[in-house]
């Protein structure tokens, strides 16, 4: 290649605006297929018991309209940790979809636990759906979520991990969970299991995070980020929720100026990207590339590290410590776009390129992010050692420049 396609910016044209995406307890008795298939999810009520276990990931089956056994609407009642000799109440429910012509179908759309008492504070509820045939869980709700999980704060009741498509109403000892769209027919339900666990905090996009940022991405079924977290022991333990950007001065004033690499280590340094952004046609995005901008960084200051940090992009993005975590780094371009997307106040999706909005809009909470008008590096390199690619929050176009170029820095973390 020559020179000429580095020194300059390669626009990516608007055509390309689109783009490839990129049991403790023993089980309750089995059920009666036939009985349970014509009698199942009206409205009914189940006492449940030591199905609940303070700070544990065990649960217990509970079977719906069994005919030989616990029949939908009588009660279950066992001891229980974190609720002592306090039977809890489990209300099931379901809803009436209408089909083309007199069709329809009855679908799970919520669900109800009362009577939980005091000594549950602090814990997550998680509820899943089975089906008779398999151990894994059916989607309830937003087309693929498995589990519904509610956080007790205290006696007041919210959204867990993992809940956005699903509403809580909370009253005295009392949470009601509804989906907005639901997806489990109630004829597929076989059983349900609930737990109770330690807490797991929930963000919304536009919330501080844990590391003193904004929370800009929210991924409820998670993505991987395994390898990205094998030297900070990540809490997530692989799989990532939300992506988090460096608050506005966290560098003491406007985002730096930095090259993306340093001395001769830009003319004659070998490829380090891993995140399978390296050309034209995919630059924009790739879903396999949200997660793995740490990785970038790490291989690039391993190759750079001989300069002092702040010096090059990813170099000063890995010395930023805000909130004491030592887990920032420069975003691939996926990340970066996802960026972009947000702080123009532009739906997220890792299949579109980030076109229209505004600059830091607060639509998404973004108002203060101080992002200037310019361009920004991420940590993905060309299919050339000597270039890497950018992102303008001007326009939103990714281009590719020489590494020698300076162009602006924010740091992001996947958590």
């Amino acid at each position: 290649m020559t020179d000429r396609a580095l020194w300059g910016a390669h626009h990516v044209g608007t055509s390309k605006n689109d783009f490839n995406d990129f049991y403790h307890d023993d089980p309750i008795e089995e059920i009666s297929h036939s009985k349970l298939r014509s009698k199942f999810l009206t409205t009914g009520v189940l006492i449940l018991g030591s199905i609940f276990f303070f700070q544990s990931t065990l649960a217990s089956n509970i079977s719906l309209n069994s005919g030989s056994g616990v029949e939908f609407g009588q009660g279950i009642s066992q001891t229980v940790a974190c609720s002592g000799s306090t039977d809890l109440i489990l209300t099931p429910r379901s809803s009436f979809t209408n089909g083309s012509g007199s069709s329809g179908t009855h679908y799970f759309n919520s669900v109800t636990v009362s009577n939980i008492p005091t000594s549950c504070y602090g814990v997550d509820f998680t509820i899943s759906a089975y089906n008779d045939s398999s151990s894994t869980p059916l989607a309830l709700f937003n087309s693929t979520s498995k589990s519904i999980v509610v956080y007790d704060n205290g006696g007041a009741f919210s959204r867990g991990i993992g809940s956005t498509g699903m509403t809580v109403a909370s009253s005295t000892g009392t949470f009601t969970a509804t989906f907005s769209v639901p997806v489990a027919q109630s004829t597929a339900v076989y059983k349900l299991t609930i737990q109770s666990g330690a807490h797991a905090p929930f963000y919304l996009v536009g919330n501080t995070g844990p590391g003193g940022g904004l929370v800009y991405y929210v991924n409820d079924a998670g993505f991987n980020c395994g390898a990205t977290f094998t030297s900070t022991g990540s809490p997530t333990v692989g799989l990532c929720h939300y992506l988090e950007v460096a608050q506005y001065q966290w560098n003491g004033g406007e985002d730096p100026l930095k090259q993306w690499a340093t001395g001769t280590q830009y003319l004659g340094n070998t490829l380090v990207d891993v995140s399978t952004i390296t050309n034209e046609s995919s630059a924009y995005n790739n879903v396999f590339g949200v997660g793995l901008g740490y990785k970038n960084s790490l291989a690039i200051v391993t190759q750079n590290g001989v300069y002092p940090m702040n010096d090059y992009a990813a170099g000063a993005a890995r010395a930023y410590g805000g909130g004491s975590k030592n887990d920032w780094y420069l975003p691939t371009t996926a990340e970066l776009n996802l960026l972009c997307q947000w702080d123009h106040g532009v739906a997220p999706s890792v299949e579109t390129a980030c076109t229209g909005g505004t600059l830091n809009s607060a639509t998404y909470g973004a108002s203060s992010a101080g992002f200037v008008e310019y361009v920004y590096w991420s940590s993905s390199e060309w299919s050339d050692p000597l270039g890497a690619w950018s992102q303008s929050f001007t326009n939103g176009y990714q281009d590719f420049w020489h590494k020698k170029y300076t162009f602006y820095v924010r740091p992001i973390r996947a958590f």
